[in-house]
């Protein structure tokens, strides 16, 4: 894709500069990575460049691309910086697959050397960067999740067992385009714990309407396995989540079979009695007793998915179940059954929200068999990407600055003013899909999702002034 870089462009680039917005700019191989500020989120980003004799490559990706760039952007200016090349056109390539430099250049542009944050800088770094990720057609999917190349090749071996070895049942319960946007390396370390080899269950944690549930979708849609998931509370109990003894009957005997007797035995000059034919066509069928598998044993035989949700909500008596299946011989008792190994493709997830009510602190022991992830709220470009594929940009943006206000003054840290009930994301996009449908006044929809389901008047009252200021 072809990006027109103009003199409004380079103008802000050169101001943003001035600003110091720009981090770091370093090399590696032929190609230049450049470090900034966001201002969506003030979180550092990435751009790279690539000069080549008759043109300018970029990887860059950012709110503008949602317009197919229609007005360029300052951060792809920034190869007049570089390159002195003026307005000119930018040809947008593929994610590498690293974020590498082996020399600091910020020096040579600015009087200071570089603050690497998401660059990582060292003289004897790998061979330059490949400017794009070779991936079958049939993985294609996977590019959006941004993995680096030697995990992505792990995850396509996995993928490709799990292809030959599902049933079509299971393969119904993958989840397909789960639209989960990484924010940081969240799905990076999540998916190399997932294909350590000795795997290590993530531990993701985060403020509520985070993406959690979502991010886990998307953890078994990259590792195409089904999904089975246990939300922690204290009706979940070994039975549960192993299953318990039950009565099944015997199975009868096939309807051939049984003429064959009855004529057998015509013939020696004793036939079967009507109850003697109601015995073997199941009529009083035998029972016996049989293990029914909870769902717990069900995901760790066939080999698939679980998430266990609210983790840190669940009694001792699950959690000493799941200890001693994620040591490193994972294997769990089961009554009736003795030892019962885990399938080599099994894997667990967990999540939970800290400081909640009913919530209590997980023990070390337990805990440190986890791999901890933070999973932050979405960003403003974030949500303004999910807002825009429901609404249009003007009324997404009057939905990003409610969000950001609320997001504010729950988790402020000169004082919170509302409490967390009143933020929720799920609620900010059921507001922008009944707005999409026409249902009511923009107002009146935005104001009823986000403060009909508050307990507290106060706070609706509150939540219901905010939105109103903002409108």
């Amino acid at each position: 894709m072809l990006v027109s870089i103009t003199k409004a462009n380079i103008t802000l680039a050169n101001y943003k500069m001035a600003e110091d917005q720009i981090l770091t700019i370093g090399a590696n191989g032929d190609r230049i990575l450049v470090e900034y500020l966001s201002r969506s989120n003030g979180k550092p980003e990435v751009i790279i460049f690539q000069h080549t004799e008759d043109k300018i490559l970029a990887w860059h990706n950012c709110q503008a691309a949602k317009s197919n760039y229609a007005n360029a952007c300052w951060h792809l200016a920034i190869s007049d910086i570089l390159y002195n090349s003026g307005p000119c056109q930018i040809d947008l390539i593929g994610e590498p697959d690293q974020f590498w430099a082996t020399k600091d250049l910020t020096q040579e542009f600015m009087p200071r050397p570089g603050k690497f944050q998401t660059v990582e800088l060292s003289i004897e770094g790998p061979d330059p960067i490949p400017t794009e990720i070779d991936i079958p057609e049939k993985h294609k999917s996977l590019r959006r999740f941004r993995l680096p190349k030697t995990l992505l090749d792990k995850v396509i071996a996995f993928r490709e067992r799990q292809e030959q070895r599902l049933t079509g049942e299971q393969k119904l319960r993958i989840p397909q385009n789960v639209n989960y946007i990484p924010q940081n390396a969240e799905v990076t370390y999540a998916v190399s714990a997932l294909l350590y080899d000795t795997w290590s269950p993530p531990l993701l944690m985060g403020p509520k309407g985070s993406g959690k549930s979502t991010l886990v979708e998307a953890l078994a849609e990259i590792l195409h396995l089904p999904i089975c998931r246990i939300s922690g509370g204290i009706d979940i109990n070994a039975d549960y989540l192993l299953g318990c003894k039950t009565l099944i009957p015997e199975e009868t005997a096939p309807a051939k079979l049984i003429a064959k007797i009855g004529v057998n035995c015509a013939k020696v000059g004793e036939p079967l009695t009507v109850e003697e034919l109601r015995q073997l066509s199941g009529g009083n069928a035998t029972m016996r007793v049989a293990h029914e598998p909870g769902v717990l044993l069900e995901a760790i035989t066939n080999g698939e998915l679980i998430l266990i949700d609210e983790i840190n909500v669940l009694i001792p008596e699950v959690t000493s179940i799941l200890h001693t299946l994620l040591d490193w011989q994972r294997t769990i008792t089961v009554s009736g059954l003795g030892e019962v190994k885990a399938h080599p493709d099994f894997r667990l997830v967990a999540a939970m929200n800290v400081g909640y009510m009913g919530t209590r602190p997980l023990n070390n022991a337990f805990r440190d068999r986890f791999r901890g992830i933070q999973v932050q709220g979405v960003s403003r470009e974030t949500l303004m990407e999910l807002l825009q594929e429901r609404v249009a940009e003007d009324t997404a943006r009057k939905l990003a600055d409610i969000y950001e206000a609320l997001y504010e003054s729950v988790y402020s840290p000169t004082g919170a003013t509302l409490s967390e009930n009143c933020i929720s994301l799920r609620s900010l996009l059921r507001a922008a899909e009944e707005i999409s449908m026409g249902i009511a006044s923009q107002k009146e929809i935005i104001i009823s999702c986000l403060t009909e389901s508050l307990e507290s008047a106060s706070e609706r009252t509150q939540v219901k002034d905010l939105i109103e200021m903002r409108l």
